[in-house]
């Protein structure tokens, strides 16, 4: 009886390690999905739009401007460099603004500033955010200009950038939506010409070029200009974004009164591109991602790549569009 109860046990032993491995020679492998490779945050970059600072250089050849209000009706902006290299100049660089930290959370990158107000300086502290300025690293990533007053006269350029982003820039995987055209339906209307108050001092006026396939950007004193291709800027896209502003509870360097912006959740936006207007949604619901331009079917917009331009804009600013 032992050795009966002995031949079964091995028998289903044996049969067992068959099934084992018929299943191990049949099984369909668990696919592992592909992580999304990371890559340096881009360089950001604060330069002033006031009268003293023009011609201002190296705007062309960001990928990305966000303008805003800063003070007195002056509007400063962020340059985002995706991936900075060359050696143009890149000025004049100054302060950083409440509104700076919030592109910051949105696209993690380095900025490049002169400095701030004590409470922008403690933000970017508190938070760990990497910010280079003259003093940092023994001063490589700035020089002055000697054509120019301080303290409109602090460059960088697009090498220096590269080289505070290897060392400091977060690593990043968010995606940005693959160039495109925008949706042909609903169709667009006609936006050759367009014209609109960014803020009580400064008018803008967009005029379209059908042979750079981009738009001239005016001021109320003429063409803002760049320094280093001594034309005027040509965004191929410029978008106009809907979001009210509100005294920071500070003051600035200069003692004038700080302005942040509510950016976060979303709101109305116009996109100008190919000489069309597209009614659009700012989106910036997750404030931690960078903002989206979403279309009217809800999705994100794709545009044509080159140098695209967002305005700040209260609330129903009027836009003047022939």
């Amino acid at each position: 009886m032992r050795s009966l109860n002995g031949r079964v046990s091995v028998l289903v032993s044996g049969l067992a390690l068959s099934l084992l491995a018929a299943c191990s020679l049949t099984a369909t492998p668990v696919a592992t999905p592909t992580p999304t490779p990371s890559r340096p945050g881009p360089a950001m970059v604060q330069i002033e739009n006031s009268i003293l600072a023009r011609p201002q250089a190296g705007l062309q050849q960001a990928d990305l401007v966000y303008e805003y209000l800063a003070e007195g009706g002056i509007t400063r902006m962020t340059l985002i460099y995706f991936k900075p290299a060359g050696n143009q100049r890149i000025e004049p660089v100054r302060s950083a603004r409440p509104v700076t930290i919030r592109l910051w959370h949105a696209y993690k990158g380095v900025i490049f500033f002169s400095g701030a107000n004590q409470k922008v300086l403690d933000m970017i502290a508190a938070e760990h955010i990497p910010a280079l300025s003259e003093s940092s690293d023994g001063a490589i990533y700035f020089s002055r200009d000697p054509s120019r007053r301080a303290p409109h006269n602090l460059y960088t350029d697009g090498d220096r950038l590269a080289q505070g982003v290897q060392k400091y820039a977060p690593r990043v995987t968010y995606q940005l939506p693959a160039p495109g055209a925008p949706p042909a339906s609903p169709a667009p209307a006609l936006a050759n010409r367009f014209v609109f108050d960014q803020t009580n001092f400064h008018r803008v006026t967009y005029t379209y070029s059908a042979a750079d396939t981009a738009y001239s950007y005016g001021t109320e004193l003429g063409p803002l200009i760049d320094r280093n291709t001594g034309q005027p800027i040509k965004p191929v896209n410029v978008i106009l974004i809907q979001v009210a502003h509100h005294d920071a509870g500070f003051t600035d360097v200069l003692g004038a009164p700080a302005v942040d912006f509510d950016l976060m959740g979303t709101g109305p936006a116009d996109v100008f591109t190919q000489g069309h207007r597209y009614t659009a949604t700012w989106d910036l619901s997750d404030t931690e991602q960078p903002l989206k331009i979403l279309g009217a079917d809800g999705k994100p917009m794709h545009l044509p790549p080159g140098l695209t331009w967002i305005h700040l804009v209260d609330p129903g600013t009027p836009i003047t569009v022939s």
